[in-house]
């Protein structure tokens, strides 16, 4: 992988984050309360992570227009809350919407070093 295609915090100067270094990032931002974490590539590509601590809405968009896809559980029922935006805003989204946090920490260091998903996560595209 070339350094352009790192991922890393937008608009940060750094080199860019490892998949093992975005997982890491990933839970020291929640033990921090910081529940919303966005990640950019060199290509135009963004990666965001939204958790209430127990799941994750995570969302990959290839570029400007694209309406991108997230990570769902097809098996799960109910709905959470909880999911603290950086603008104040709290969301709710339908479990099937969303993956335990453990999962998407897996899937975001998986993608970042091999760039596709693990075989075992669900992509769905979004309309």
């Amino acid at each position: 992988m070339t350094m352009s295609h790192r991922w890393r915090l937008p608009g940060s100067a750094s080199e860019g984050y490892s998949g093992a270094e975005a997982r890491s990032l990933l839970v020291r931002r929640l033990d921090w309360a910081s529940q919303e974490t966005w990640f950019e590539d060199g290509r135009g590509r963004l990666l965001a992570v939204v958790t209430n601590g127990e799941r994750a809405m995570v969302v990959l968009v290839d570029g400007e227009g694209d309406p991108g896809e997230h990570l769902v559980d097809p098996r799960a029922e109910g709905v959470s809350g909880g999911y603290l935006l950086s603008n104040g805003q709290i969301d709710t989204y339908s479990d099937r919407e969303t993956v335990p946090f453990p999962v998407a920490c897996r899937a975001v260091e998986h993608l970042i070093e091999h760039d596709a998903w693990p075989y075992d996560v669900v992509a769905d595209r979004c309309p």
